[in-house]
């Protein structure tokens, strides 16, 4: 059962959080331990104090099952509007439509290599209020949803680059090389190249960017790859990522695999892709997980790393204040602890797990949230998303 016990952040995080003073820059290695923490007075400056952690281990519940989005590709994230009670879903554009400014219909093939990209607008039941398409943004593995009064603005990638895709070495799909930040206007196709944009780099050099909103406490988490190729997560305040300033990160982690966790069953769940990801607070919440049937080789065997009827969906949580998995997997490893193993939607056919989004069921009690982990299923041609959710809370000690 969620609490709200010695919580409670200003309502108006919500929307917004004002002011970003006193930040200091807290850098550590994911999963090794070592951080230099610093204490950020509240609000608006509150990410590194204590915070509740979403139960990882509590029960699933079956919020949405199942629903069509705009186009019948497997969704790629998702993320809350919150304040106005809407949900936004990112999907690579099927092919054969021809949208406008387009001389004739595009391919599947096209649309992947291209980084062309549908938004669809859901209420918080499932149904379809409107939609969007994004030409070149890249693979939209993650977005985030800053509401502003009735408007959504949505922060992606952009600037689509071609790259071999990770899931099947057969296909080129894209990856964008910066953010984007714009309003969605139902029914509106938007160009990469638009003036309308506004575009970030927040790390000279760096490329393949993806973004979400922590809307408990008014951040912005990133993810790209630096300029060494490894994956990084960074946290900014909102605010000063609105207007292009990125020098003082809340917090910075290196990603890792989980296979470097000491005890991981690589044998029976394989490496896990990374599926999605939010922030709320000091803690890192990742999704991971393969489609069923999908295979991997290890020690030179092919194995079936996620099973039909089981799978290998992880969830798991990371302080950025140590940069360590909290709590910390036991050795050996227990998948029931963390990373904690979800069977949520497993009944599915095709279950691929597919982004993560922060929902505040009352906007009034906005440090009572929850995570939501998405679900592509169906048939080729015929794709549904669904969403299960996770609420219980531990509070801070």
């Amino acid at each position: 059962m969620s609490q709200e016990r010695s919580f409670s952040p200003s309502r108006r995080s919500l929307l917004t959080w004002s002011g970003a003073s006193a930040l200091t820059a807290a850098t550590v290695t994911l999963g090794t331990g070592a951080a230099s923490a610093a204490t950020y007075p509240a609000p608006g400056s509150a990410l590194l104090v204590p915070s509740p952690r979403l139960d990882l281990n509590s029960a699933s519940e079956n919020w949405i099952r199942e629903k069509p989005t705009r186009d019948t590709t497997i969704i790629q994230s998702f993320g809350y509007d919150n304040a106005n009670g809407h949900i936004y879903l990112a999907q690579v554009t099927q092919g054969g439509l021809k949208l406008a400014g387009e001389s004739a219909v595009v391919s599947s093939a096209d649309r992947n290599r291209r980084g062309d990209l549908t938004l669809t607008k859901w209420d918080m039941s499932g149904n379809t209020l409107g939609y969007m398409y994004l030409r070149n943004f890249g693979h939209g593995m993650s977005i985030g949803v800053e509401p502003v009064g009735s408007t959504a603005y949505l922060w992606t990638e952009v600037d689509g680059q071609e790259v071999v895709d990770p899931t099947d070495k057969t296909k080129i799909s894209s990856r964008g090389n910066r953010l984007a930040r714009f309003p969605f206007v139902n029914g509106q196709v938007l160009d990469s190249s638009s003036s309308t944009l506004a575009k970030y780099t927040p790390v000279p050099g760096t490329t393949t960017y993806t973004a979400s909103v922590d809307p408990v406490y008014g951040r912005l988490a990133i993810r790209f790859r630096d300029t060494d190729g490894v994956m990084k997560f960074q946290v900014h305040d909102l605010d000063l990522a609105r207007l292009n300033i990125w020098s003082k990160p809340l917090a910075s982690v290196s990603e890792r695999s989980f296979a470097a966790i000491p005890g991981w069953p690589l044998t029976t769940y394989g490496n896990p892709f990374l599926q999605g990801y939010v922030v709320v607070g000091q803690y890192l919440y990742m999704l991971h997980g393969n489609s069923y049937g999908s295979k991997e080789e290890i020690n030179d065997q092919e194995v079936v790393i996620s099973k039909p009827g089981i799978g290998n969906t992880f969830i798991s949580s990371v302080n950025l204040t140590t940069g360590a998995f909290e709590p910390a997997p036991p050795s050996p490893f227990n998948e029931n602890v963390n990373p904690a193993f979800t069977a949520a939607a497993y009944t599915l056919d095709y279950r691929e797990p597919e982004g993560l989004g922060v929902r505040i069921p009352d906007s009034a009690r906005p440090g009572v949230f929850s995570i939501g982990m998405g679900f592509a299923s169906g048939e080729p041609g015929e794709r549904a998303a669904s969403i299960y959710g996770k609420a219980g809370l531990v509070q801070p000690t």
